[in-house]
């Protein structure tokens, strides 16, 4: 019998609560902001990284579609299958070794890239085993800002984290085509590997409650498995019993997989239902002002979002969201209006019509992502004890991976059978069904 989890844990301590939020506050933490740096760094080094890749694999293949797609899989799957075990080791060893050696690992991962960039067994080889040992980060990462911040400003930390998450996604996608022309990939990829070792580089600093490793004792080999198998039934007994806890884990799931399956739809419904763009380039006109309100929700609740209740928020936000993307289905109808100038006299092309009906829905769609995701994060990391914190983030990880396979399986399907519009509309209902339900269990 094992004793069960403390509710709190005096191991490590949290920062005292100061009354000052907003960005210029958490970044005027130095332990915070060595994290944060890391953060732009690696992430802009990754995204600019999984650019590189597809290029490497689409100049050996010849740009198969299906050679890029196992790509894409050799990066996701890792987390499907290792990401709640990467919990166990987080919640044992110390947080900082964690992050530091995980940056180590993709700076010798480009190393191979470097190596065996003509040979694509390797490249999907060192992409796999990389995308393993990475697993432990995000959760790593997740537990350690609880240590660093306080209470008040951990909501203004996680959106922060989210804001420069969404920003260096787009910068790493922006800066790897054109590093990858002007320098070419073997100079991009040493660029590359030198930006993860300065992100490991500025995260030796970070402070003693980081570098705590939980006091066990030692565990044999052949009791590994054993053990793992026990710690991942503790945090999912742990996450049951708190059901608060529970419901923003789920909440977490439902944006992401809300955004993948715009991804999938999207360029059809903007192409061929409203008629204006290309269907490679149309994806850009519902992200990029879905991007601009998540960039101004994170803007809000990191000046603003300690005087909220995140709970409050996160339900609104999501039943919000719901009937946000049924909106979304209905533009064709809503955009009747500028039809009906064009009747008397004043001549507006239907791509502009709809262009600015679309616009707003989708700029409020990103606004609602960003409610629902920095608060329902903040209360995960706030319910979830120390002990039990990194495998309740690992799981995080499973849990959203887990979610959106399904409907991306089953909706390109549907959509085909009973077209796009309608099947947004479905999907705004079942996202505003879950949140009213939601409303009931919370």
């Amino acid at each position: 019998m094992t004793e069960p989890l403390p509710a709190v844990d005096d191991t490590y301590p949290v920062p005292p609560l100061t009354p000052r939020t907003g960005f210029l506050s958490v970044l005027q933490n130095r332990n915070f902001l060595e994290i944060w740096l890391a953060q732009v760094t690696s992430q802009t080094a990754q995204n600019s990284l999984w650019y590189a890749l597809i290029i490497m694999v689409g100049a050996i293949t010849g740009e198969k579609p299906v050679t890029v797609g196992f790509t894409i899989i050799m990066v996701q799957l890792p987390t499907v299958l290792f990401s709640s075990v990467s919990g166990v080791f987080v919640d044992r060893l110390p947080k900082r070794s964690i992050l530091i050696g995980t940056n180590v690992l993709r700076v010798v991962g480009v190393l191979g890239y470097l190596l065996l960039q003509h040979n694509l067994a390797g490249l999907y080889v060192i992409t796999f085993v990389v995308a393993v040992l990475s697993q432990p980060f995000a959760p790593a990462e997740g537990s350690t800002i609880p240590l660093l911040v306080s209470g008040e400003q951990l909501i203004t930390a996680n959106s922060l984290f989210q804001l420069t998450f969404m920003g260096a996604q787009g910068v790493g996608f922006a800066l790897a085509p054109i590093a990858i022309t002007v320098l070419g990939v073997t100079t991009t990829l040493i660029a590359l590997s030198a930006l993860f070792a300065v992100a490991a580089l500025v995260l030796i600093p970070l402070p003693s409650p980081t570098r705590h490793s939980a006091a066990t004792q030692p565990i044999l080999l052949s009791d590994l498995g054993r053990r793992v198998i026990h710690d991942l039934l503790e945090a999912i007994h742990f996450i049951i019993d708190d059901p608060p806890l529970a419901v923003a884990l789920l909440q977490l799931s439902l944006a992401p997989t809300l955004l993948l399956l715009l991804a999938e739809v999207g360029p059809d419904y903007v192409a061929n239902t409203l008629h204006f763009g290309q269907t490679s380039t149309a994806l850009f006109f519902l992200l990029a002002p879905a991007g601009i309100g998540l960039g101004l929700g994170m803007f809000v609740l990191g000046q603003f979002g300690a005087r909220l209740r995140k709970d409050r928020l996160v339900l609104v936000s999501l039943i919000a969201l719901g009937i946000t993307v049924i909106g979304l289905a209905a533009v064709p109808l809503e955009a009747s209006f500028w039809q009906q100038l064009h009747s008397i006299g004043f001549p507006i092309p239907s791509g502009v019509g709809f262009t600015v009906t679309m616009f707003p829905i989708t700029v409020l769609m990103g606004l609602e992502v960003a409610f629902v995701n920095a608060p329902a994060q903040t209360i995960v990391q706030e319910r979830a004890a120390p002990a039990v914190r990194g495998r309740v983030l690992a799981m995080q990880q499973t849990l959203t991976a887990a979610v959106a396979i399904p409907p991306l399986i089953v909706v390109g399907g549907v959509a085909t059978l009973i077209g796009v519009p309608a099947t947004l509309t479905l999907t705004g209902i079942a996202i505003t069904v879950i949140g009213l339900v939601l409303v009931y269990y919370a």
